[in-house]
């Protein structure tokens, strides 16, 4: 059976949105996708090993025009993925000049074969009579097909696309002048645009504030502030803060430790379809933090937040599949230390799997349940070795090695 230990427990969420920005808008993050590539079986789809070649060349070699070149070649192919991601790339000029007519071909092929991004991606151009003639008719169907796939931004967009279009979203002019800032390599002068963008209420900066805090990327690190910033945008309903805002509680970092809390928030961002949010509540439901554990529970956010793009959660869903159920993880280093020793052990010391429907309230409540059951497991094996050579019939009674009773 394999062993894993859970590295979500980290407050940190995801790359920055300048840095997936850089890559392909509405696309998976790349280290993702560099996942899930390197996890597909040899006799992968050749779009979509060419695709994957792209991702690598991107992530494993910094080669970023060879890259775009894979996945040229993969959209040629016909994979709706590259297409879209090709479309991105013309309309926003990454490794290549930008090209509007070129991304609306692209995107119109991925968004034939029902690729939300792309379909998301070609409304917005539709909506802006950008590359194509203003058709708002158009645009709202496109967003529709997207929103119907359950993608987050589209559903938010559609409500902002009025009778004669899209509705101004405060601070976006700010915003897409630090995204530019940030591109031309002047990530300090990017933070301060963002900033004025945030404090004019637009909810991606908001969010973006707290992720430059929390990384030190263009403002000195600062998880104070990153905390407020996050705090600021999960009140006015963005899913990322939502998210960052639960494992703030679930780590204890500037706010107390409470998991009730921090599922709480991961239920909120879930429901928004945030993958984000859908793979920490997945986790949540793996190691019980603020919810009863259930598996079955955490496949299934696992498998929402894969949909969405996020390779991690693919791999944590296929991790409890490929165990029929039975999972040995840990939920962190620490938690890893405490079993060590009687991992293998015949009996319930083998693997401490925490029963079902146990609910833990914060880390100190997980961890000290998982001592008292090492410290169960080496009493009994202490009093079974003392009574090794017993006499035959010697009647002796040792500690249970089970889990301890809630």
């Amino acid at each position: 059976m394999g062993t894993r230990t859970s590295t979500s427990s980290l407050p940190k969420l995801a790359l920055s949105l300048f840095t997936a920005a850089l890559l392909v808008p509405h696309a998976a993050h790349a280290q993702s996708e560099l996942q899930r590539c390197l996890s597909l079986p040899a006799n992968t789809n050749a779009a979509v090993a060419e695709y994957c070649q792209g991702i690598r060349a991107a992530e494993q070699q910094q080669n970023q025009s060879a890259a775009f070149q894979h996945y040229l070649r993969s959209a040629q192919m016909g994979y709706s993925v590259a297409q879209a991601v090709v479309g991105a790339a013309y309309r926003m000029g990454w490794t290549v000049p930008v090209n509007l007519q070129q991304s609306v071909y692209w995107y119109q092929k991925a968004a034939a074969q029902g690729s939300n991004a792309a379909e998301l991606d070609l409304g917005m151009m539709y909506a802006n009579g950008m590359g194509v003639p203003k058709d708002l008719a158009k645009a709202r169907q496109l967003i529709q097909a997207a929103a119907n796939q359950g993608n987050p931004t589209a559903q938010k967009d559609l409500a902002n696309l009025g009778s004669s279009g899209m509705k101004a979203v405060p601070g976006q002019d700010l915003w897409n002048q630090g995204v530019a800032r940030y591109k031309a390599g002047d990530h300090a002068g990017a933070a301060r645009l963002v900033l004025q963008s945030a404090q004019a209420g637009n909810p991606t900066a908001t969010y973006e504030m707290g992720y430059l805090y929390e990384n030190g990327d263009g403002v000195q690190k600062n998880m104070a502030e990153a905390a407020r910033w996050y705090m600021k945008g999960a009140a006015i309903g963005e899913c990322k803060s939502e998210a960052a805002v639960g494992a703030l509680y679930e780590a204890g970092n500037q706010v107390p430790d409470n998991w009730i809390t921090a599922a709480q928030w991961y239920q909120k961002s879930a429901a928004q379809s945030c993958k984000a949010g859908e793979s920490r509540l997945g986790r949540a439901y793996e190691y019980g933090i603020g919810v009863p554990i259930n598996l079955g529970e955490a496949v299934t956010w696992y498998d929402k937040a894969a949909a969405h793009g996020d390779g991690q959660a693919a791999f944590f869903a296929k991790y409890i599949r490929d165990n029929h159920g039975i999972d040995g993880s840990s939920y962190g280093d620490r938690e890893k230390s405490m079993k060590a020793p009687y991992l293998g052990m015949p009996g319930p010391g083998m693997t401490f799997q925490v029963p079902a429907s146990t609910v833990f309230r914060s880390t100190a409540d997980r961890y000290g349940y998982i001592q008292a059951w090492a410290n169960a497991v080496a009493a009994n094996e202490q009093c079974l070795t003392a009574h090794a050579h017993v006499a035959p019939g010697t009647i002796f009674k040792c500690p249970a090695a089970g889990p301890p009773r809630r």
